[in-house]
């Protein structure tokens, strides 16, 4: 310790001075090298990439060989019950096509719902408080602690497993109260978008959330196959493999920097003169329970305040749309089980259908999206707002039909092009919401999202049961009726697009009683009787 104070000590000898100085200056700006990368936006960014890809990875690799360990066990014990405790089928192996059964199937799908209904539910609980202290602690704690969460709820879920025989196998319904510590994997979604706000402009923001959702579709598309292929030799191989790489995760986020002091900047800067009213310091800030408590107060009054949002009409046949997206969010991991039960596939096989759907989600992200828009803003010269609506039309019609071939399909090929065409309909949750953005102005954009979260929130709480209640219902039924719970979601996606659809003619409409000008029959076109600036804004509310 004493040496390294010597270069600053006057009274040192020029002998020693240029063995202890000279490489103070390198070291120095090395560090200093070292601390700039790091905080650059390019280096934050591709952390946050690799963060997003490893825990994708590790998730999409523990699916499958998870839902099969499930149907293992149920299947063990159901056939322990029927023969007795002494009977070969307890300890020895038994043989995939023996559990698809219509009381097997029907357990597991119990099982898998009520994980998904938990997750929801606490999730909504979670959400509010880790958001705050996000906003007071800092990003990066939150991140680490989000992903410790998750891994011990893995390591919960790998302990019920590896007891199987001694311990029931709904105690996994408890695997999501490890959503406490951290808030799971919707709070660490939510701390991408912070941290991504934080460290870009509102220009470059929407390029760096494609790119996460890039990074997740990347893991998708690469992490099933890998998991299909161990699972032969053991369904332990990919469920170490998945948690180890969800537990590494937990490196490359603490090489993460702060990020919250750029966003208390920024909003510093721009509240400045604007506000009279007094502001706590920020290292003196109220209790953390009484800040829980004021934030849902204010979370209460702008749940109330969102109400003045829906006495527009528009408004509430867009709102419609947002009770798709948890539909559909839940009917994947259903759709592997479908397939597998109603034609004999392992579900090692139906894995690679994950891939495929991965990758019909990249081309339609990186290339058929852009090139229509492209075309129909440059070619046809349509606005913004009038080719949101054209897509979102079209991906309307794609989940309908694809998960109506899906539901009633009777060859395997159909359905995976019903699979295929329902996944080219995954953009409309996305178009939707820049549709209604446009309805509203700035001021009420808080309380217009805060309406779509009721929404979205009800719509997870009500998709995990009644898709469950529908698939035990088509096992109970047999044949074309197993696909009940695809029949219920082309239900859903209808009432959706005839939300957009009502929309568009309701928009319509009142463009050619407002506009000044249209063709030389009075018929406004299409570029412009769709969304005009004044009925964009405050006309709407």
């Amino acid at each position: 310790m004493t040496t390294l104070e010597l270069p600053f000590d006057d009274e040192q000898s020029d002998e020693d001075a240029p063995l202890l100085l000279g490489p103070q200056p390198t070291v120095s700006r090395f560090r200093a090298s070292i601390f700039h990368q790091i905080n650059s936006p390019r280096i934050i960014t591709f952390i946050l990439f690799i963060i997003i890809f490893m825990l994708a990875s590790g998730g999409s690799l523990m699916a499958i060989p998870a839902l099969r360990f499930y149907e293992d066990v149920i299947c063990h014990h159901y056939y322990a019950d029927l023969q007795g405790e002494g009977h070969i089928w307890l300890g020895g192996d038994i043989d995939e096509d023996m559990c698809k059964g219509e009381e097997v199937q029907n357990q597991l799908n119990i099982l898998v719902a009520g994980i998904q209904f938990l997750n929801a539910g606490i999730g909504l609980f979670v959400t509010v408080p880790y958001g705050l202290l996000a906003d007071r602690i800092g990003r990066k704690l939150v991140l680490i602690l989000s992903i410790c969460g998750m891994f011990i709820g893995g390591c919960w879920n790998l302990s019920i497993l590896y007891f199987w025989r001694v311990l029931p196998i709904r105690l996994l319904w408890l695997s999501p109260l490890s959503s406490l510590l951290g808030g799971g994997d919707a709070v660490c979604s939510m701390v991408f978008y912070a941290i991504g706000c934080d460290i870009t402009t509102e220009a470059n923001r929407a390029n760096l959330f494609l790119l996460g959702r890039c990074a997740g579709l990347l893991a998708e598309l690469i992490a099933p196959p890998v998991a299909s292929a161990l699972m032969p030799r053991s369904l332990w191989i990919p469920l170490l493999l998945g948690m180890t790489l969800m537990g590494l995760a937990v490196l490359p986020a603490t090489l993460i920097p702060e990020t919250l002091h750029l966003r208390v900047s920024r909003m510093a800067e721009t509240s400045l003169g604007l506000s009279s009213e007094p502001r706590l310091p920020l290292d003196k800030a109220t209790a953390f329970f009484t800040a829980i408590k004021t934030r849902a107060v204010e979370g209460l009054k702008t749940v109330h305040a969102s109400a003045s949002v829906l006495h527009s009409l528009p408004v509430l046949l867009l709102l419609i749309t947002f009770i798709v997206n948890p539909f559909a969010r839940q009917s994947i991991e259903l759709a592997l089980l479908y397939i597998s039960k109603r034609f004999s596939w392992e579900l090692s096989q139906v894995g690679f259908l994950l891939s495929l759907r991965a990758f019909v989600n990249f081309i339609l992200l990186l290339i058929i999206v852009p090139a229509v828009s492209h075309y129909m803003t440059e070619g046809l010269y349509l606005s913004p707002t009038a080719k949101d609506l054209f897509l979102a039309r079209a991906s309307a019609i794609l989940l309908v039909v694809g998960a109506l071939l899906i539901a009633a399909s009777s060859t395997v090929v159909f359905t995976i092009v019903g699979l295929v065409v329902w996944s080219l309909g995954t953009g409309f949750d996305a178009l939707s919401r820049s549709l209604i953005t446009t309805l509203v102005d700035r001021e009420h954009i808080a309380q217009l999202y805060a309406a779509i979260s009721i929404v979205e929130t009800a719509g997870a709480l009500a998709a995990g049961p009644t898709l469950a209640g529908l698939y035990s219902l088509g096992l109970k039924w047999k044949g074309t009726w197993t696909g009940l719970p695809f029949f219920g979601l082309a239900t859903i996606s209808f009432a959706g697009g005839l939300g957009v659809w009502c929309f568009g003619f309701l928009m319509k409409k009142q463009a050619r009683q407002d506009m000044p000008y249209g063709d030389e029959d009075g018929e406004a076109t299409l570029g412009e009787t769709l969304f005009s600036e004044g009925i964009q804004g405050n006309r709407a509310l």
